[in-house]
């Protein structure tokens, strides 16, 4: 049985791929919610959002988010909902985790552009209950640290804003670059970088020279 100390991080995303913007926003929401660990949870598909046309496979992403992360043990990836497949709600992602975790506080971490969309999310006022919300900023979104916005004031939310250095980096932006032969090792972890050349993940937009 869990231990009732325990809080656990729930990081969802695409992570296509991994950046270091995911990996500091998990490291501070980590140190600032005293959390005992985060999971990394890819998602398979994502009801508001369509898949990219140069997406890597979901074996490339699960390859290259565990390489970043595999030697820190406050972090750990769960690949049940890639395993599952098809579309992703983050309300049956904490309801199985809070099933796995029965007496552990759960944590969801979502950046602000997500959070002002949460009315339009699958049984939000349940997912709102289920666990505390840790928000970070993102460009163009909603500046929580003055409070919810208008679209969540009718929702019951037990939340926290995160203020984070917001890093100016995206998984788009990383194919983006990719697309233009344009060079991203230090925007994503050493490991990621070398799959992805390795690899040819993101091929053809890959096949270019080792940095």
């Amino acid at each position: 049985m869990e231990s009732s100390a325990e809080s656990i991080g729930i990081f969802g995303g695409s992570f296509n791929p991994l950046h270091i913007g995911h990996l500091l926003v998990a490291q501070e929401a980590w140190y600032r919610c005293r959390l005992s660990r985060v999971a990394f949870v890819p998602c398979a598909g994502n009801p508001l959002k369509d898949a990219p046309e140069d997406s890597a496979t979901d074996a490339q992403r699960l390859s290259m988010l565990r390489s970043a992360i595999e030697d820190d043990n406050r972090f750990y990836v769960d690949a049940h909902d890639l395993r599952r497949g098809g579309t992703t709600y983050s309300v049956d992602t904490v309801m199985r985790f809070r099933e796995n975790h029965p007496e552990a506080e759960l944590y969801f971490i979502l950046g602000a552009d997500s959070a002002q969309q949460l009315h339009r999310w699958k049984d939000a006022q349940i997912f709102m209950q289920l666990c505390r919300l840790v928000i970070y900023a993102r460009r163009s979104a909603h500046d929580f640290s003055k409070g919810l916005p208008e679209e969540l004031q009718e929702f019951s939310v037990n939340w926290e804003y995160v203020n984070i250095n917001p890093v100016d980096i995206s998984s788009s932006d990383i194919r983006a670059r990719l697309r233009q032969e344009r060079p991203v090792r230090y925007m994503v972890p050493d490991s990621v970088a070398d799959y992805i050349h390795r690899n040819g993940v993101y091929d053809p937009l890959s096949r270019l020279p080792q940095e």
